[in-house]
């Protein structure tokens, strides 16, 4: 069995986790799911699955939901605390005699877990045994050649913004779980203060629960590395055409959709809000054979690509109509469908590119310039200038901190600088975000003033940021990530992973990746990657790489530009390169994370 059939079957161990708990109960049942939560579970089953294991009727979340009567419910929730609160008080409101309930008659599904707060939450209201809760961790969800996601929205702004650990056993459980499906990898690399801290509850998952007997695995190396290790892939602008997709769409689960709805032509600043057209399709190459072809192309190059297919539409438009009509028999039979399809498709990708265009387009040159010249330390003056023209005209919270994060990162910002920006960011978006500030101090981006007594002066006396300016410069310089010249790359025909950022970087998980392709020694690998933090390096007679299978576990999220340039690896170094994640996202959904309360 090949890895791309094994990582399909993955669903059907899904499919059998969730069955164990539906039928807990034989009586007939109702699923109340969270919105957020159709997409993935769609992914696991679809509903005649859900269908042929009990489940009469299926309705999505709402403050009223309604009433089931003699029928078993099934609540289906992601880990949320307020969530949880109102699906409690929409059951109790629903419990007919309190002091002699039903029995089994309520259920709460928890995606992936839940902690102890909810079962006391339960037994203080006095519903504990009357409403029974389940976990359900999914295996990885196959979105794409190559690429599985555990879907899970909210985990970057717990573990690296609120420093939430509720998460690492997940993490650690699928890693556990996975090794049963494609064996234990000979070699390991670890690089992050929580991917260090999952491989070691890995291995206590090993010790006390099993662990496969496979003597070989599938990949013949496992990387895991965090988020906050290389920000710089996920802050700085994407060129390919999927990672601009997931810049201005809503991807859930590898769905990129927008419904077709009346919106206002001005925000609430009466600022004219650019078009989006509605589309829905699936970012998935096995499905849509368009996507395939266009996915990691350079945008400029995906325009051409969708004329010219449109052009063959209409040529084979013009010779059906020349048909006899055995010809046009045989036509409708064997070739019609697919055309149709293969219509809607370049529909659907020329309304996106569009879309594209018309939200990013003003401002994607100077943004790709800025960006040049951030990530060179060159014309900071400049830079500054544009991070207050981008604060001023365009009104995007996530744009304007996303700017000001890779700012930081490159090039070293007074105190003075830091506040000025701060404050007219509060007087921009509201002084409600006036917490996000201490978020940003706990990540690391800017330096921690220290208190000194007798002196009001502080100027000077800062802690070091965890990702210091200077640090962020040799580092990048010393794995040779920013190219001398972006105008060498050659982005219609690319052999440097550098093109999915037009040049300007190069994404550090490929340059981990093809140094151990590449049989760098390991000495020399641990003296390049220790600077950036907790490092691991775990070698079972594995290196020199003898499979050149490898698995890429990103903590935090994987972006798109990534996952296109991992896929240029593995055409160069003709190799397999698996991506592993908890979700796809964009530097967008990290300021969010910044931006959002704890959840």
């Amino acid at each position: 069995m090949d890895i791309t059939t094994k990582l399909l079957a993955l669903q059907e161990i899904s499919k059998a986790q969730l069955s164990k708990i539906l039928n807990v109960v034989s009586n007939p049942k109702y699923l109340i799911i969270e919105p957020s939560l159709i997409r993935p579970l769609d992914r696991v089953c679809g509903a005649t699955w859900l269908k042929g294991n009990g489940i009469e009727k299926i309705f999505k979340l709402e403050p009223v939901n309604p009433y089931a009567g003699s029928n078993v419910v099934f609540y289906m929730i992601y880990f949320d605390t307020t969530v949880f609160k109102q699906v409690v008080d929409q059951i109790r409101s629903q419990i007919e005699n309190i002091e002699q309930p039903v029995k089994n008659k309520f259920h709460i599904i928890v995606v992936p877990c839940y902690n102890c707060a909810f079962e006391n939450e339960l037994e203080k209201l006095g519903v504990y045994g009357t409403i029974r809760i389940h976990h359900f961790q999914w295996m990885p969800l196959h979105l794409d050649t190559s690429l599985l996601s555990l879907e899970i929205p909210n985990l970057y702004s717990s573990l690296f913004v609120y420093k939430n650990f509720t998460y690492l056993p997940v993490l650690s459980k699928c890693l556990w779980q996975l090794n049963f499906v494609i064996g234990k990898p000979r070699f390991i690399l670890c690089l992050g203060e929580y991917s260090k801290a999952i491989v070691a509850q890995f291995d206590q998952c090993c010790e006390d629960r099993g662990e496969t007997d496979r003597l070989e695995s599938d990949f013949g190396a496992l990387i895991i590395m965090d988020r906050n290790i290389d920000y710089t892939s996920a802050l700085l602008t994407p060129g390919t055409y999927a990672a601009l997709l997931a810049e201005i769409y809503n991807v859930s689960a590898g769905i990129c959709e927008k419904k077709k709805e009346q919106l206002e032509k001005f925000d609430a600043k009466c600022n004219p809000l650019p078009e989006k057209q509605s589309i829905n399709f699936s970012l998935d190459s096995n499905i849509d054979s368009i996507y395939y072809d266009i996915k990691n192309r350079y945008f400029t190059e995906v325009l051409s690509v969708l004329s010219n297919l449109t052009k063959e539409l209409k040529t084979e438009k013009m010779s059906s109509m020349e048909m006899a009509l055995d010809e046009i028999k045989q036509y409708v039979q064997t070739q019609l469908q697919a055309t149709k399809s293969k219509k809607k498709f370049i529909t659907n990708h020329l309304q996106a590119a569009e879309s594209i265009i018309n939200i990013l387009g003003h401002r994607y040159e100077n943004q790709k310039m800025v960006e040049h010249n951030i990530v060179r330390n060159n014309d900071r003056a400049l830079n500054l200038n544009y991070l207050e023209e981008v604060l001023n005209t365009e009104n995007d919270k996530y744009i304007t901190l996303r700017l000001f994060c890779l700012l930081i990162l490159f090039q070293p910002m007074s105190e003075s600088e830091i506040k000025t920006f701060w404050l007219k960011f509060l007087h921009q978006f509201g002084f409600n975000y006036g917490f996000a500030f201490h978020n940003l101090l706990n990540i690391g981006f800017i330096p921690e003033p220290v208190e000194t007594t007798g002196s009001l002066n502080i100027q000077g006396k800062l802690k070091i940021p965890i990702f210091s300016s200077s640090n962020c410069l040799i580092n990048s310089k010393n794995l040779k990530q920013i190219p001398p010249d972006p105008t060498t790359v050659n982005l219609k025909f690319p052999t440097c992973t550098s093109y999915v950022f037009g040049g300007n970087y190069i994404p550090l998980i490929t340059q981990i990746a093809g140094m151990i392709l590449n049989s760098i020694p390991l000495d020399e690998i641990r003296t390049k990657l220790e600077v950036f933090g907790h490092l691991s390096l775990r070698n079972e007679r594995g290196y020199p790489l003898q499979n050149r299978m490898v698995l890429i576990y990103i903590i935090g999220g994987v972006t798109y530009a990534e996952i296109a340039a991992c896929n240029l690896l593995e055409t160069l170094t003709g190799t397999q390169i698996v991506i592993l994640s908890d979700r796809v996202v964009t530097g967008n959904d990290l300021m969010q994370g910044i931006l959002d309360y704890p959840k």
